[in-house]
Formats: C-alpha cells, structure tokens, sequence
C-alpha cells in the first residue's frame, strides 16, 4: 500500500502573495529565501539574476547545501554544470530576469509549487524595480518644486551677502553635511573668471585657503565643469580631487555642486561630511545647483543694470557739462558772421570748439580733437578748454600752442593721449589773421576776389608729444567775403558704405560753393553733404566745423 507525502505547508497562494509586500529587492530575496528553505528542507538552491552588465548572471541567494556557489559571485549562464531539470526560470513577460538553481530536482507536487512561487518572484521583481523609478521620478520632481518654493523667496532677496548665505545653509541641510563652502565667479557666466569664496559654514577661511587638487591646481576651481557628486576618500586618501597632504583626517566625504543652468557657469557649492545616505540626494543637489545659479546669476544682471543706469546718469550730466562748454552765441562783431557746429560720435565727445574776444577787440577762435572719443577724450578737451581760455587772449598762436602743448604733456603722462588744435587770432582794427595748427587739419580759407581755397598746413606736433616743442604761425589777412573754415578729422575722414573718405577735396568744393551764401549756409551745406556722401546720420568719429566770413 503506498502513503502519500504530507502536504506542503507553505504551497497556499497567501504565502506567495506576501512576496508583493516587500519594500526592496533585498528583503525580497530574503523573504523568497526563507519560503525556499521551508518548500525545500534540504536541498541547495541559489537565485542568480541578471546583472547590471554583461550577459552572466550574479547570485543573489544561496539556500542550503550542495549548490557551490556563493553570493555576489558571477557566473556565466552556459558554463554552469547544473542540470536542466534543476534549471528554473526567474520571468515577467517573456523578459529573462535570471534562474533558479538547485541541487536535486523537486517532487511534481513541490514543483507545481515553485513554478508559481517564481511566477509571483518575477512580477514583485519588475514591480519593485518599477516603484524605484517612480519614486526617483517623484523625488525628482518634489526636489523641483522645493527648489522653486525656495527660489520663490530668494528671488525677492536683494542682498548678496545675505543670499549666499540661505543658499549654503540651504545645501548643507540638504545632505546634512558638518561644513560646506560657497564660490562664486566675479563674473558670473564667464568660467574664465577668478572664483571666489564668497561664503564659509562650519570651516576656518583659513583651511579653506589651504586646499588644493592632487596636481597642486587651484582647488575647487576643477570642479566648476564636474557634475553634482557625493565622493568618498579613496584608498590613497584623495577625495573630491584634493591632495591628501592638504586634507584634515576628519574628512571622509566630499559633496560637490557646480552652480550652472541652461549654460550659465556661477561658482560650485563644497558641502564636507554629508551623511552617509547622501548619494540619494544627487538629483536633489542638482536642481538646487540650478536655483542657486540662476539666483546669482540674477543678482549679477541687476548689478549690471544699476552700474549701467548709473553710468548712464552720469553720461548725461556729462554731455549737459560738455554742451554748456560749447559757445552759445557768437561774440558782438560788425565785421565778421560766424557758425559753429561740434557733434560727438558717442553721448560725450572729444572735440572742441571755442570763439571768443578779448578786451582789445581781437577775435580768438579754435578747433582741437582730442585722441580716441569718449569719457576720456572729454576729460582731456575739458581741462585743454580751462587752459585755453586762460591764455588765449595774452598769447600770440605760436606761443600758445608751446604752453599749452607743456600743459598737455604734463596731463597726459605715459597714456599715450594727445590733442590737435588749429588756434587763430584775428586783429580788431588790421584784421591780420595768425593760425597756428598743431598736427591738425589744414586749415581752409576761401578768398573771394579769386573763388580760390588756401590751404593752411600744420605748424608743429599735436599737443601732448612731447614737451618744450616750437611751433609756427601763419599770418595772413582776412578781406571782406573771405571766409575761413576749421573742422577735425571726424569730417573729411567720414566714410561711405564703400570705405571711401569724405576728404578735404569734396570739403574745399563745398567751400567755394556755398561760401558767398553766408557762414550759417555754408555750415548747413557741409553737414548735409556729408550726410548725403556717409548715407547716415550717425558718425564713427567726433565732426565739428567752425566758419568766420569777413563781412
């Protein structure tokens, strides 16, 4: 008479379900393990499942004797000895998660069993695999929107100091960490820049200094392009890249953080000793990186913007200064029409335009370009013009020109500026006419009894080269209907689309044209036709004109 086995004890469906339950994939190994040993008493087994690379297989479990292998170890599916009918595989799907080896073939009623029980281990596999996406996804997004919540305050701090502040005390308590240091780039979106320690947690200023990388490169300047880590101190006692030598023994982890978003480079965060668990807060790390460099790379635009609008209030401080510099009526005279016109390339210029008479009745007239145009230029012609003023009537033009070329010296020392300046004195009751020009543009002089254009060339070296220079003086006269015309650079070096000059030609014609018509027509005949000639209205150059007509 044949006995039948007992029945299995643990073959109900409640003990195979309860594998779903499991929150990780290590207590569910366990817990298959325990169900195995008490479905199997005696016989060997080990759980081999796919590993993360490569075609072999890594043992997960071993139950029992008789298998031969231990846990961790891999194995290549093919090479194994173990007999088909000891073979089972671990599915969800169609898809191969890995097999169950054991050392003797299993009764048909325990097999029926395990075939079920392996169904059950496949899905609580996929679905725990499943869940550890979901949940990386879900702390993903939730560090998103803390992220944001957090930014939602820090945007509205205008504080620099008080901002870098929160944001390392915010990535400290992040990951936990015992210290932590913040650089900053002094030009936040150029990783040229010098980076800076702008704020220190937890750790003297004065160790900070102390650090640097394994190959003595500046430290943590190479962790500005790494990506956000938590890095352990490795068997030669490097970590994050520093030299050991530098290194306190209480360091045992480095978390980094470079500070970029959407391109934009800011500085990286050092946060020292997280807690051991803090690889998992990577991603966390990573978008409060890209918080913390769009907050500084917010507060470097306002103070962009600030510098900007206040270099633009005082731009136009500046060119009202410049303009009220300029003369804004001609000096009372039966005997001469004057016009003038200086525009400046840029807000402020560096020309300079003056007429003036003197006690005696004599006319005093100039035209000078500063080097370059701009702040500087107009620093330059704005002391030139004090200097000038305060000469020009007790001064023949030569000899104004040699005290004010020692001024100039003086003042523009080794910057390599300079000045050109045509200087004219007409006499009240000869009307002798003495032009000095140093290194300026030949002066015109229209003369009407002929229709011709005199030209007068430069006298000496633009003001400024060098000290104690001479110069000389044209002198000449000015007849009824003779017109004399000053200008710079910035006209007859006025280029068209084609890169062709203005020049003194086209200059000299508009002269002899117009120069019977009055001195006012003949200023509004050159500027349109360098217009005309340029094709726009802006200028590359500081222009200025003077006329004086002999009535």
């Amino acid at each position: 008479m044949t006995v039948a086995p007992p029945p299995i004890r643990w073959a109900d469906a409640a003990s195979q379900v309860a594998l779903h339950a499991c929150r990780s994939q290590e207590e569910l190994e366990r817990a298959f393990a325990d169900w195995l040993e008490k479905l199997l008493a005696g016989v060997g087994g080990a759980l081999c499942l796919a590993a993360s690379s490569g075609d072999d297989l890594e043992v997960r479990v071993v139950v029992g004797d008789g298998c031969g292998l231990q846990a961790g170890q891999r194995v290549a599916p093919a090479a194994a000895t173990v007999p088909d009918e000891q073979r089972f595989a671990v599915t969800f799907q169609h898809h191969r998660l890995g097999e169950l080896w054991l050392s003797a073939k299993p009764r048909a009623q325990e097999l029926a069993v395990l075939l079920g029980a392996l169904t059950h281990l496949g899905a609580a596999l996929v679905n725990l695999a499943l869940n550890g996406e979901v949940r990386e996804a879900t702390d993903e997004y939730c560090a998103t929107l803390q992220a944001l919540e957090e930014g939602i305050v820090l945007f509205q701090e205008p504080d620099a100091e008080a901002l870098t502040a929160r944001l390392l005390a915010l990535a400290s308590g992040m990951v936990g960490a015992s210290a932590g240091a913040l650089y900053v780039l002094d030009e936040v979106g150029n990783d040229g820049s010098e980076l800076r320690l702008q704020q220190a947690l937890g750790i003297p200023e004065a160790l900070l200094e102390t650090l640097h990388g394994v190959d003595g490169a500046p430290w943590p300047l190479c962790l500005l392009d790494a990506p956000a880590q938590v890095a352990e101190r490795v068997d030669d006692g490097a970590v994050a890249g520093l030299d050991p030598a530098c290194m306190p023994s209480v360091l045992e982890r480095v978390a980094t953080l470079p500070l970029r978003y959407h391109g934009v480079q800011a500085g990286v965060c050092v946060l020292f000793n997280p807690r051991l668990d803090a690889q998992r807060d990577v991603g966390r790390l990573q978008s409060f990186g890209q918080l913390a460099a769009a907050l500084l790379h917010r507060l470097s635009l306002e103070r962009l913007r600030e510098a900007a609008a206040s270099i633009e209030r005082e731009l136009e401080i500046a060119q009202t200064i410049q303009e009220r510099l300029t003369p804004s009526a001609p000096p009372p005279s039966d005997d001469y029409e004057f016009a003038w016109r200086s525009e400046a390339a840029k807000r402020i210029g560096g020309d300079y335009v003056d007429l003036m008479d003197s006690d005696l009745g004599d006319l005093h007239a100039i035209v000078a370009d500063a080097s370059g145009h701009g702040i500087n230029s107009a620093l330059l012609t704005t002391s030139f013009r004090a200097n000038y003023r305060g000469n020009a009537a007790w001064l023949d033009p030569a000899e104004l020109a040699a005290s004010l070329n020692n001024e100039v010296v003086h003042e523009v020392g080794p910057t390599g500026m300079f000045l050109t300046a045509a200087m004219v004195k007409i006499e009240a009751e000869s009307r002798r006419l003495s032009i000095c020009s140093a290194g300026h543009n030949p002066a015109m002089i229209y003369r009407a009894a002929t229709g011709e254009v005199e030209e007068v060339a430069s006298h000496g070296p633009p003001l400024g080269f060098v000290a104690a220079a001479e110069f000389e003086t044209y002198e000449g006269e000015l007849r009824p209907g003779d017109v004399l015309l000053l200008y710079t650079d910035g006209v007859t070096e006025a280029a068209d689309q084609n890169a062709e000059m203005f020049g003194e030609e086209r200059l000299a014609q508009v002269l002899r044209e117009h120069a019977p018509r009055g001195a006012a027509a003949l200023l509004d005949a050159a500027l349109a036709e360098v217009a005309r000639f340029t094709a726009r209205e802006d200028h590359d150059d500081d222009l200025s004109l003077m006329v004086i007509r002999a009535r």
